[in-house]
């Protein structure tokens, strides 16, 4: 295991833990080149031979996204016990999830404008990604991070770490569903085989309701009630929840959200192109 003050291929050395997760540990530290800060990653174990595929799939499918609002990677290699780790830039500001629920606490809700600009790069970047055969997979509003303007403002999506290089064989466990429950798509809740670019259509939609609405289309703590609405159960109306907006942001919803991947936006563009239509055809709330 590595720890705050080793260096990395005695070019990165780790200042101090920023974070961690399921699979690995992230440190802020320093390009000994440079003398830049840098964000490096560190996978926790190697033992499980899948989770060495998953972080380097990670690796790739951010090289492969550079220019879009991708976090950026500058290398990735592995420490003398064997272990991946992915060197990015380092980010400073908040998540959606922390910028969202700042406006939710002052009594209102995120701006229509607002939520357009904040996820007009997302939407860009998996569609990128989709263009590259990647598939996210993880998205919601903590993989989604707001720089602070001193820090040249915009917009960084995180956490690749569920992507899937489509064509590629899954990683993940029979039985085991990936993602967060709120996001997950219909198909993915079944376990059905082949899962494709519509299920980031299908979270990108559930993104934009929460940004909206102030919350998830169906708020519920049980797991089995979540599989259930899913999969079978009707959707919300996003106008019911917020005045002001257009009435045709209920059918926008209706097909985001589709329980039948047929019956869903095809695609990111698709998606987004009505959302934007929509949106600049009727007034903003006024909240």
């Amino acid at each position: 295991m590595v720890r705050t003050g080793d260096e990395l291929d005695g070019r990165y050395r780790l200042i101090a833990e920023i974070g961690a997760g399921t699979f690995g540990v992230v440190y802020r530290g320093r390009d000994l080149e440079t003398r830049g800060e840098v964000a490096i990653k560190v996978m926790k174990q190697v033992a499980d031979p899948s989770q060495a595929k998953r972080f380097e799939r990670e690796a790739v499918a951010l090289a492969r996204l550079r220019g879009t609002a991708a976090i950026f990677v500058h290398a990735f290699g592995k420490t003398r016990e064997g272990a991946p780790y992915i060197v990015m830039e380092l980010l400073t500001g908040r998540d959606l999830e922390s910028f969202v629920a700042e406006a939710e606490a002052q009594g209102g809700r995120l701006k229509p404008a607002k939520m357009l600009e904040l996820l007009r790069p997302v939407a860009k970047t998996l569609a990128k990604a989709h263009e590259h055969g990647i598939l996210h997979r993880d998205l919601k509003p903590s993989n989604v991070f707001v720089l602070d303007a001193a820090a040249g403002g915009g917009v960084r999506l995180l956490d690749f770490g569920l992507a899937k290089l489509i064509g590629v064989e899954s990683l993940t466990s029979t039985g085991m569903v990936a993602g967060t429950p709120s996001y997950i798509a219909p198909e993915a809740w079944r376990g059905e085989k082949g899962l494709d670019r519509r299920v980031d259509v299908y979270s990108l939609g559930v993104l934009v309701f929460r940004c909206l609405s102030g919350q998830v289309p169906f708020p519920t703590s049980s797991m089995i009630d979540l599989c259930r609405w899913a999969t079978s159960g009707d959707r919300p109306s996003l106008c019911a929840l917020r005045g002001g907006l257009p009435a045709s942001l209920d059918s926008w919803v209706q097909k985001a959200l589709a329980v039948d991947p047929e019956d869903r936006f095809q695609s990111i563009d698709s998606l987004w192109s009505a959302l934007e239509s929509i949106l600049a055809s009727g007034a903003a709330p006024p909240y």
